[in-house]
């Protein structure tokens, strides 16, 4: 049965928890701070791959699909700091996206059980939303890391993943009060939250495997200059009317995506080797339907495909793939040039960054 955008995928109220927070053993009584104000800066993620994405369909407000991802350092800066009197939760007058600022805000404090007022300002990378690089989750997810740090870190980053992949939602156009339940398969949250610049989802929003990348390495991304700007719901939409052949997808290929991974990928990976990774990432988006099933994010997305695979089957990069639905294109090579050039010659908008291996970093820390 299809899904209905009504039914399935209600509006809910902002900060309003959907999914409780996850602590054992309970604490008797709410942290308290351990600093008036936090600032730190946290990475974007860039989700490679579904494991299967006849999962990515509701279940009970979660989505089960699993995902490969890559953390890179396109950083968001957050500063949260308690204030004297005003509401429950204030932004900045140059936060950007205040509405999902004050909904993770909102979340950990209703979560938590904390009465401190507090000001929230975040300066987000400079890239449209709904390009696939999961602006909405890594904004809540920011935000609620910085307030996890305001209280000495009360939650652990896992059961913080967990917590914050089944209460995402994204803004809806002129409605400040509520957000609409999107799919979170716990991508963004986990780039920042747990170190590695190459990681695994399992299907419950678990964090299971974790890798670094060589320093050497760099991430080339290719963007429509002119991507689709959708109202959250009309995306939502556009994406529901293809569930029926993600399903499809994921019943036909996701035992052998489960195996090459498991014993072929991770392993070469770990010896330095990202030939078989980058096979199975290709394969996934380029042979096994997954470019046709996200077809719906951009008008020219197939055609596009075309004019860059051979990024990857001339081996100017070790990894090409496509960042969740799309539309943007993620080349993973130590010859970003060559590959900004050939995302160009495609009509691509590029933008160049490096892994990230160290999650979030507290203000005037560096990655080691």
């Amino acid at each position: 049965m299809s899904a209905s955008i009504d039914s399935d995928f209600p509006p809910f109220p902002l900060g309003a928890p959907r999914s409780p927070l996850a602590l054992d053993p309970r604490p008797s009584h709410p942290p308290q701070p351990v600093a008036d104000h936090v600032r730190l800066d946290y990475p974007s993620r860039i989700n490679a791959m579904a494991l299967d994405s006849s999962k990515i369909v509701p279940s009970q407000g979660a989505y089960l699909a699993g995902e490969l991802l890559f953390a890179c350092d396109l950083m968001r800066r957050v500063e949260v700091e308690i204030v004297g009197d005003g509401p429950a939760v204030q932004t900045a007058p140059d936060c950007d996206h205040p509405v999902l600022a004050r909904h993770a805000a909102l979340l950990m404090r209703t979560a938590l059980g904390t009465r401190e007022r507090l000001r929230v300002r975040v300066s987000a990378p400079d890239l449209p939303a709904h390009l696939g690089l999961g602006s909405s989750s890594g904004q809540i997810a920011a935000v609620a890391a910085a307030v996890n740090e305001l209280y000495g870190h009360p939650v652990p980053a896992r059961q913080l993943v967990k917590f914050l992949a089944l209460n995402h939602g994204e803004e809806i156009d002129h409605d400040d009060g509520h957000l609409l339940p999107v799919q979170c398969l716990g991508g963004s949250a986990t780039a920042g939250l747990i170190p590695g610049a190459v990681q695994v989802i399992a299907g419950a929003h678990v964090p299971l495997l974790q890798a670094a990348l060589p320093k050497d390495m760099r991430i080339v991304l290719g963007m429509p200059h002119d991507p689709v700007i959708w109202d959250a719901r009309d995306s939502l939409a556009a994406e529901a009317r293809h569930f029926d052949a993600f399903t499809a997808t994921g019943r036909t290929y996701g035992p052998e995506i489960a195996y090459r991974l498991l014993h072929d990928a991770w392993p070469a990976l770990l010896d330095g080797d990202l030939g078989p990774l980058g096979s199975l990432l290709f394969d996934y988006r380029f042979r096994m339907g997954s470019l046709a099933n996200c077809a719906f994010s951009h008008p020219e997305l197939m055609a596009t495909g075309e004019k860059v695979e051979h990024i990857f089957t001339e081996q100017l990069a070790e990894v090409l793939t496509l960042s969740s639905v799309g539309p943007t294109f993620a080349a993973l090579t130590r010859t970003p040039e060559r590959c900004e050039q050939a995302f160009a010659d495609a009509g691509l908008r590029t933008v160049r960054c490096r892994p990230w291996n160290s999650g979030y970093t507290l203000h005037g820390q560096e990655e080691q």
